[in-house]
């Protein structure tokens, strides 16, 4: 079936309002990047994002105990970047700037208690609006800790083989238990 001479311009006219209203979308969000379904903004300082760092009552710091906070993080994330870009592992290559509270206790074998003490971003969960809100913590600051917590990268791979293998162990035990 053959379109009509009418029917393209008006499939040329509804092509372009939609490029339109992609740009206008793609300028509204400036830069930012998809992660675990949420759109994080590059630079969390640039739009004013909340950053918040529990303290021990479980209370968040003052509006300008923020700001010193933020703009010490902002160099030390800047000088770890710079000195980390050579020593990244394979999977941290593409991989986006935020993670979350598991994946830094699998990945980077952190205890809660040296999570806790992270400053992070909150976001809405991607499984449900209603549940609690999702912590999003620097995947630089994060190797920070674990590489000095384990002595450099060679210690935190060490560590995750240790692990791997106390799991494996584990697993191997389980299953003798079950067949004898």
């Amino acid at each position: 079936m053959a379109l009509t001479e009418e029917q393209r311009k008006r499939i040329e006219e509804n092509r372009k309002k939609a490029l339109e209203i992609r740009k206008k979308r793609e300028m509204e969000r400036g830069k930012e990047e998809s992660v675990g379904g949420f759109f994080v903004p590059a630079p969390p300082q640039e739009k004013g994002l909340q950053q918040k760092r529990r303290k021990g009552d479980g209370a968040t710091e003052s509006t300008e105990a923020k700001k010193q906070r933020s703009n010490v993080l902002s160099g030390e994330r800047d000088n770890c970047e710079n000195s980390d870009d050579e020593s990244l592992e394979e999977f941290e290559r593409d991989a986006s700037e935020y993670v979350s509270q598991t994946e830094a206790q699998k990945t980077y074998c952190l205890p809660k208690g040296t999570i806790d003490v992270l400053s992070f971003i909150e976001r809405d969960n991607p499984h449900q609006r209603g549940f609690s809100k999702m912590k999003l913590f620097s995947r630089a600051e994060v190797r920070r800790r674990a590489r000095k917590r384990y002595g450099g990268k060679s210690g935190l791979i060490t560590e995750r083989e240790k692990r791997k293998m106390k799991k494996y162990e584990k697993e191997l035990k389980e299953i003798k238990k079950m067949s004898s």
